[in-house]
């Protein structure tokens, strides 16, 4: 499977997608009306934070060819959520869902948390913070295989801890 970066849709405060610092925000790093109306109602993109966030746009080529974006959410103190929409060739967009251990239990969210992708190596990785010093939360790493994010390996700690900052081990991928 090859994955490249179309230029043009930047991440810039989270190194997800590609920087071109020659190219302002404009209406281009703006989400297609059909992408656009897959976001939950409830997020809140910042509209100008001074963090130059914008959604991030990867085509993928091969078996599963189609579009993969990365649709800023909300932006807080120390975390930036996402939600991921992919859009196989010729068919409607559709949300896709992560795993997320709460609460001593495996649970679902639409939410990446300052996200990272290769689109290289069809890797995406998010972390997420139960508070901003760290300590707990969780990270979390995907392949992308035949149209979905396969879960690899996830790391989380519900009990803040001053002492130990290595999130265990939750789950790994044989």
């Amino acid at each position: 499977m090859k994955l490249r970066t179309l230029s043009g849709w930047v991440v810039v405060a989270l190194g997800v997608g590609t920087v071109n610092a020659q190219e302002p925000l404009d209406e281009a790093n703006v989400l297609p009306d059909d992408i656009a109306a897959m976001v939950s109602d409830t997020c809140a993109p910042p509209v100008d934070d001074g963090r130059r966030l914008s959604p991030a746009h990867y085509a993928v080529e091969g078996d599963t060819s189609g579009d993969l974006w990365l649709a800023v959410c909300i932006a807080g103190a120390y975390q930036t959520s996402y939600e991921a929409i992919y859009q196989a060739e010729d068919t409607a967009p559709r949300k896709l869902l992560f795993a997320q251990w709460r609460n001593g239990s495996w649970t679902g969210t639409d939410l990446l948390y300052n996200p990272s992708y290769d689109p290289h190596t069809g890797v995406l990785t998010d972390q997420y913070k139960d508070r901003g010093a760290g300590g707990c939360g969780g990270e979390r790493t995907w392949q992308w295989e035949n149209g979905d994010f396969r879960l690899i390996e996830y790391r989380a700690a519900e009990a803040c801890s001053e002492e130990n900052l290595e999130l265990p081990i939750i789950f790994e991928a044989e």
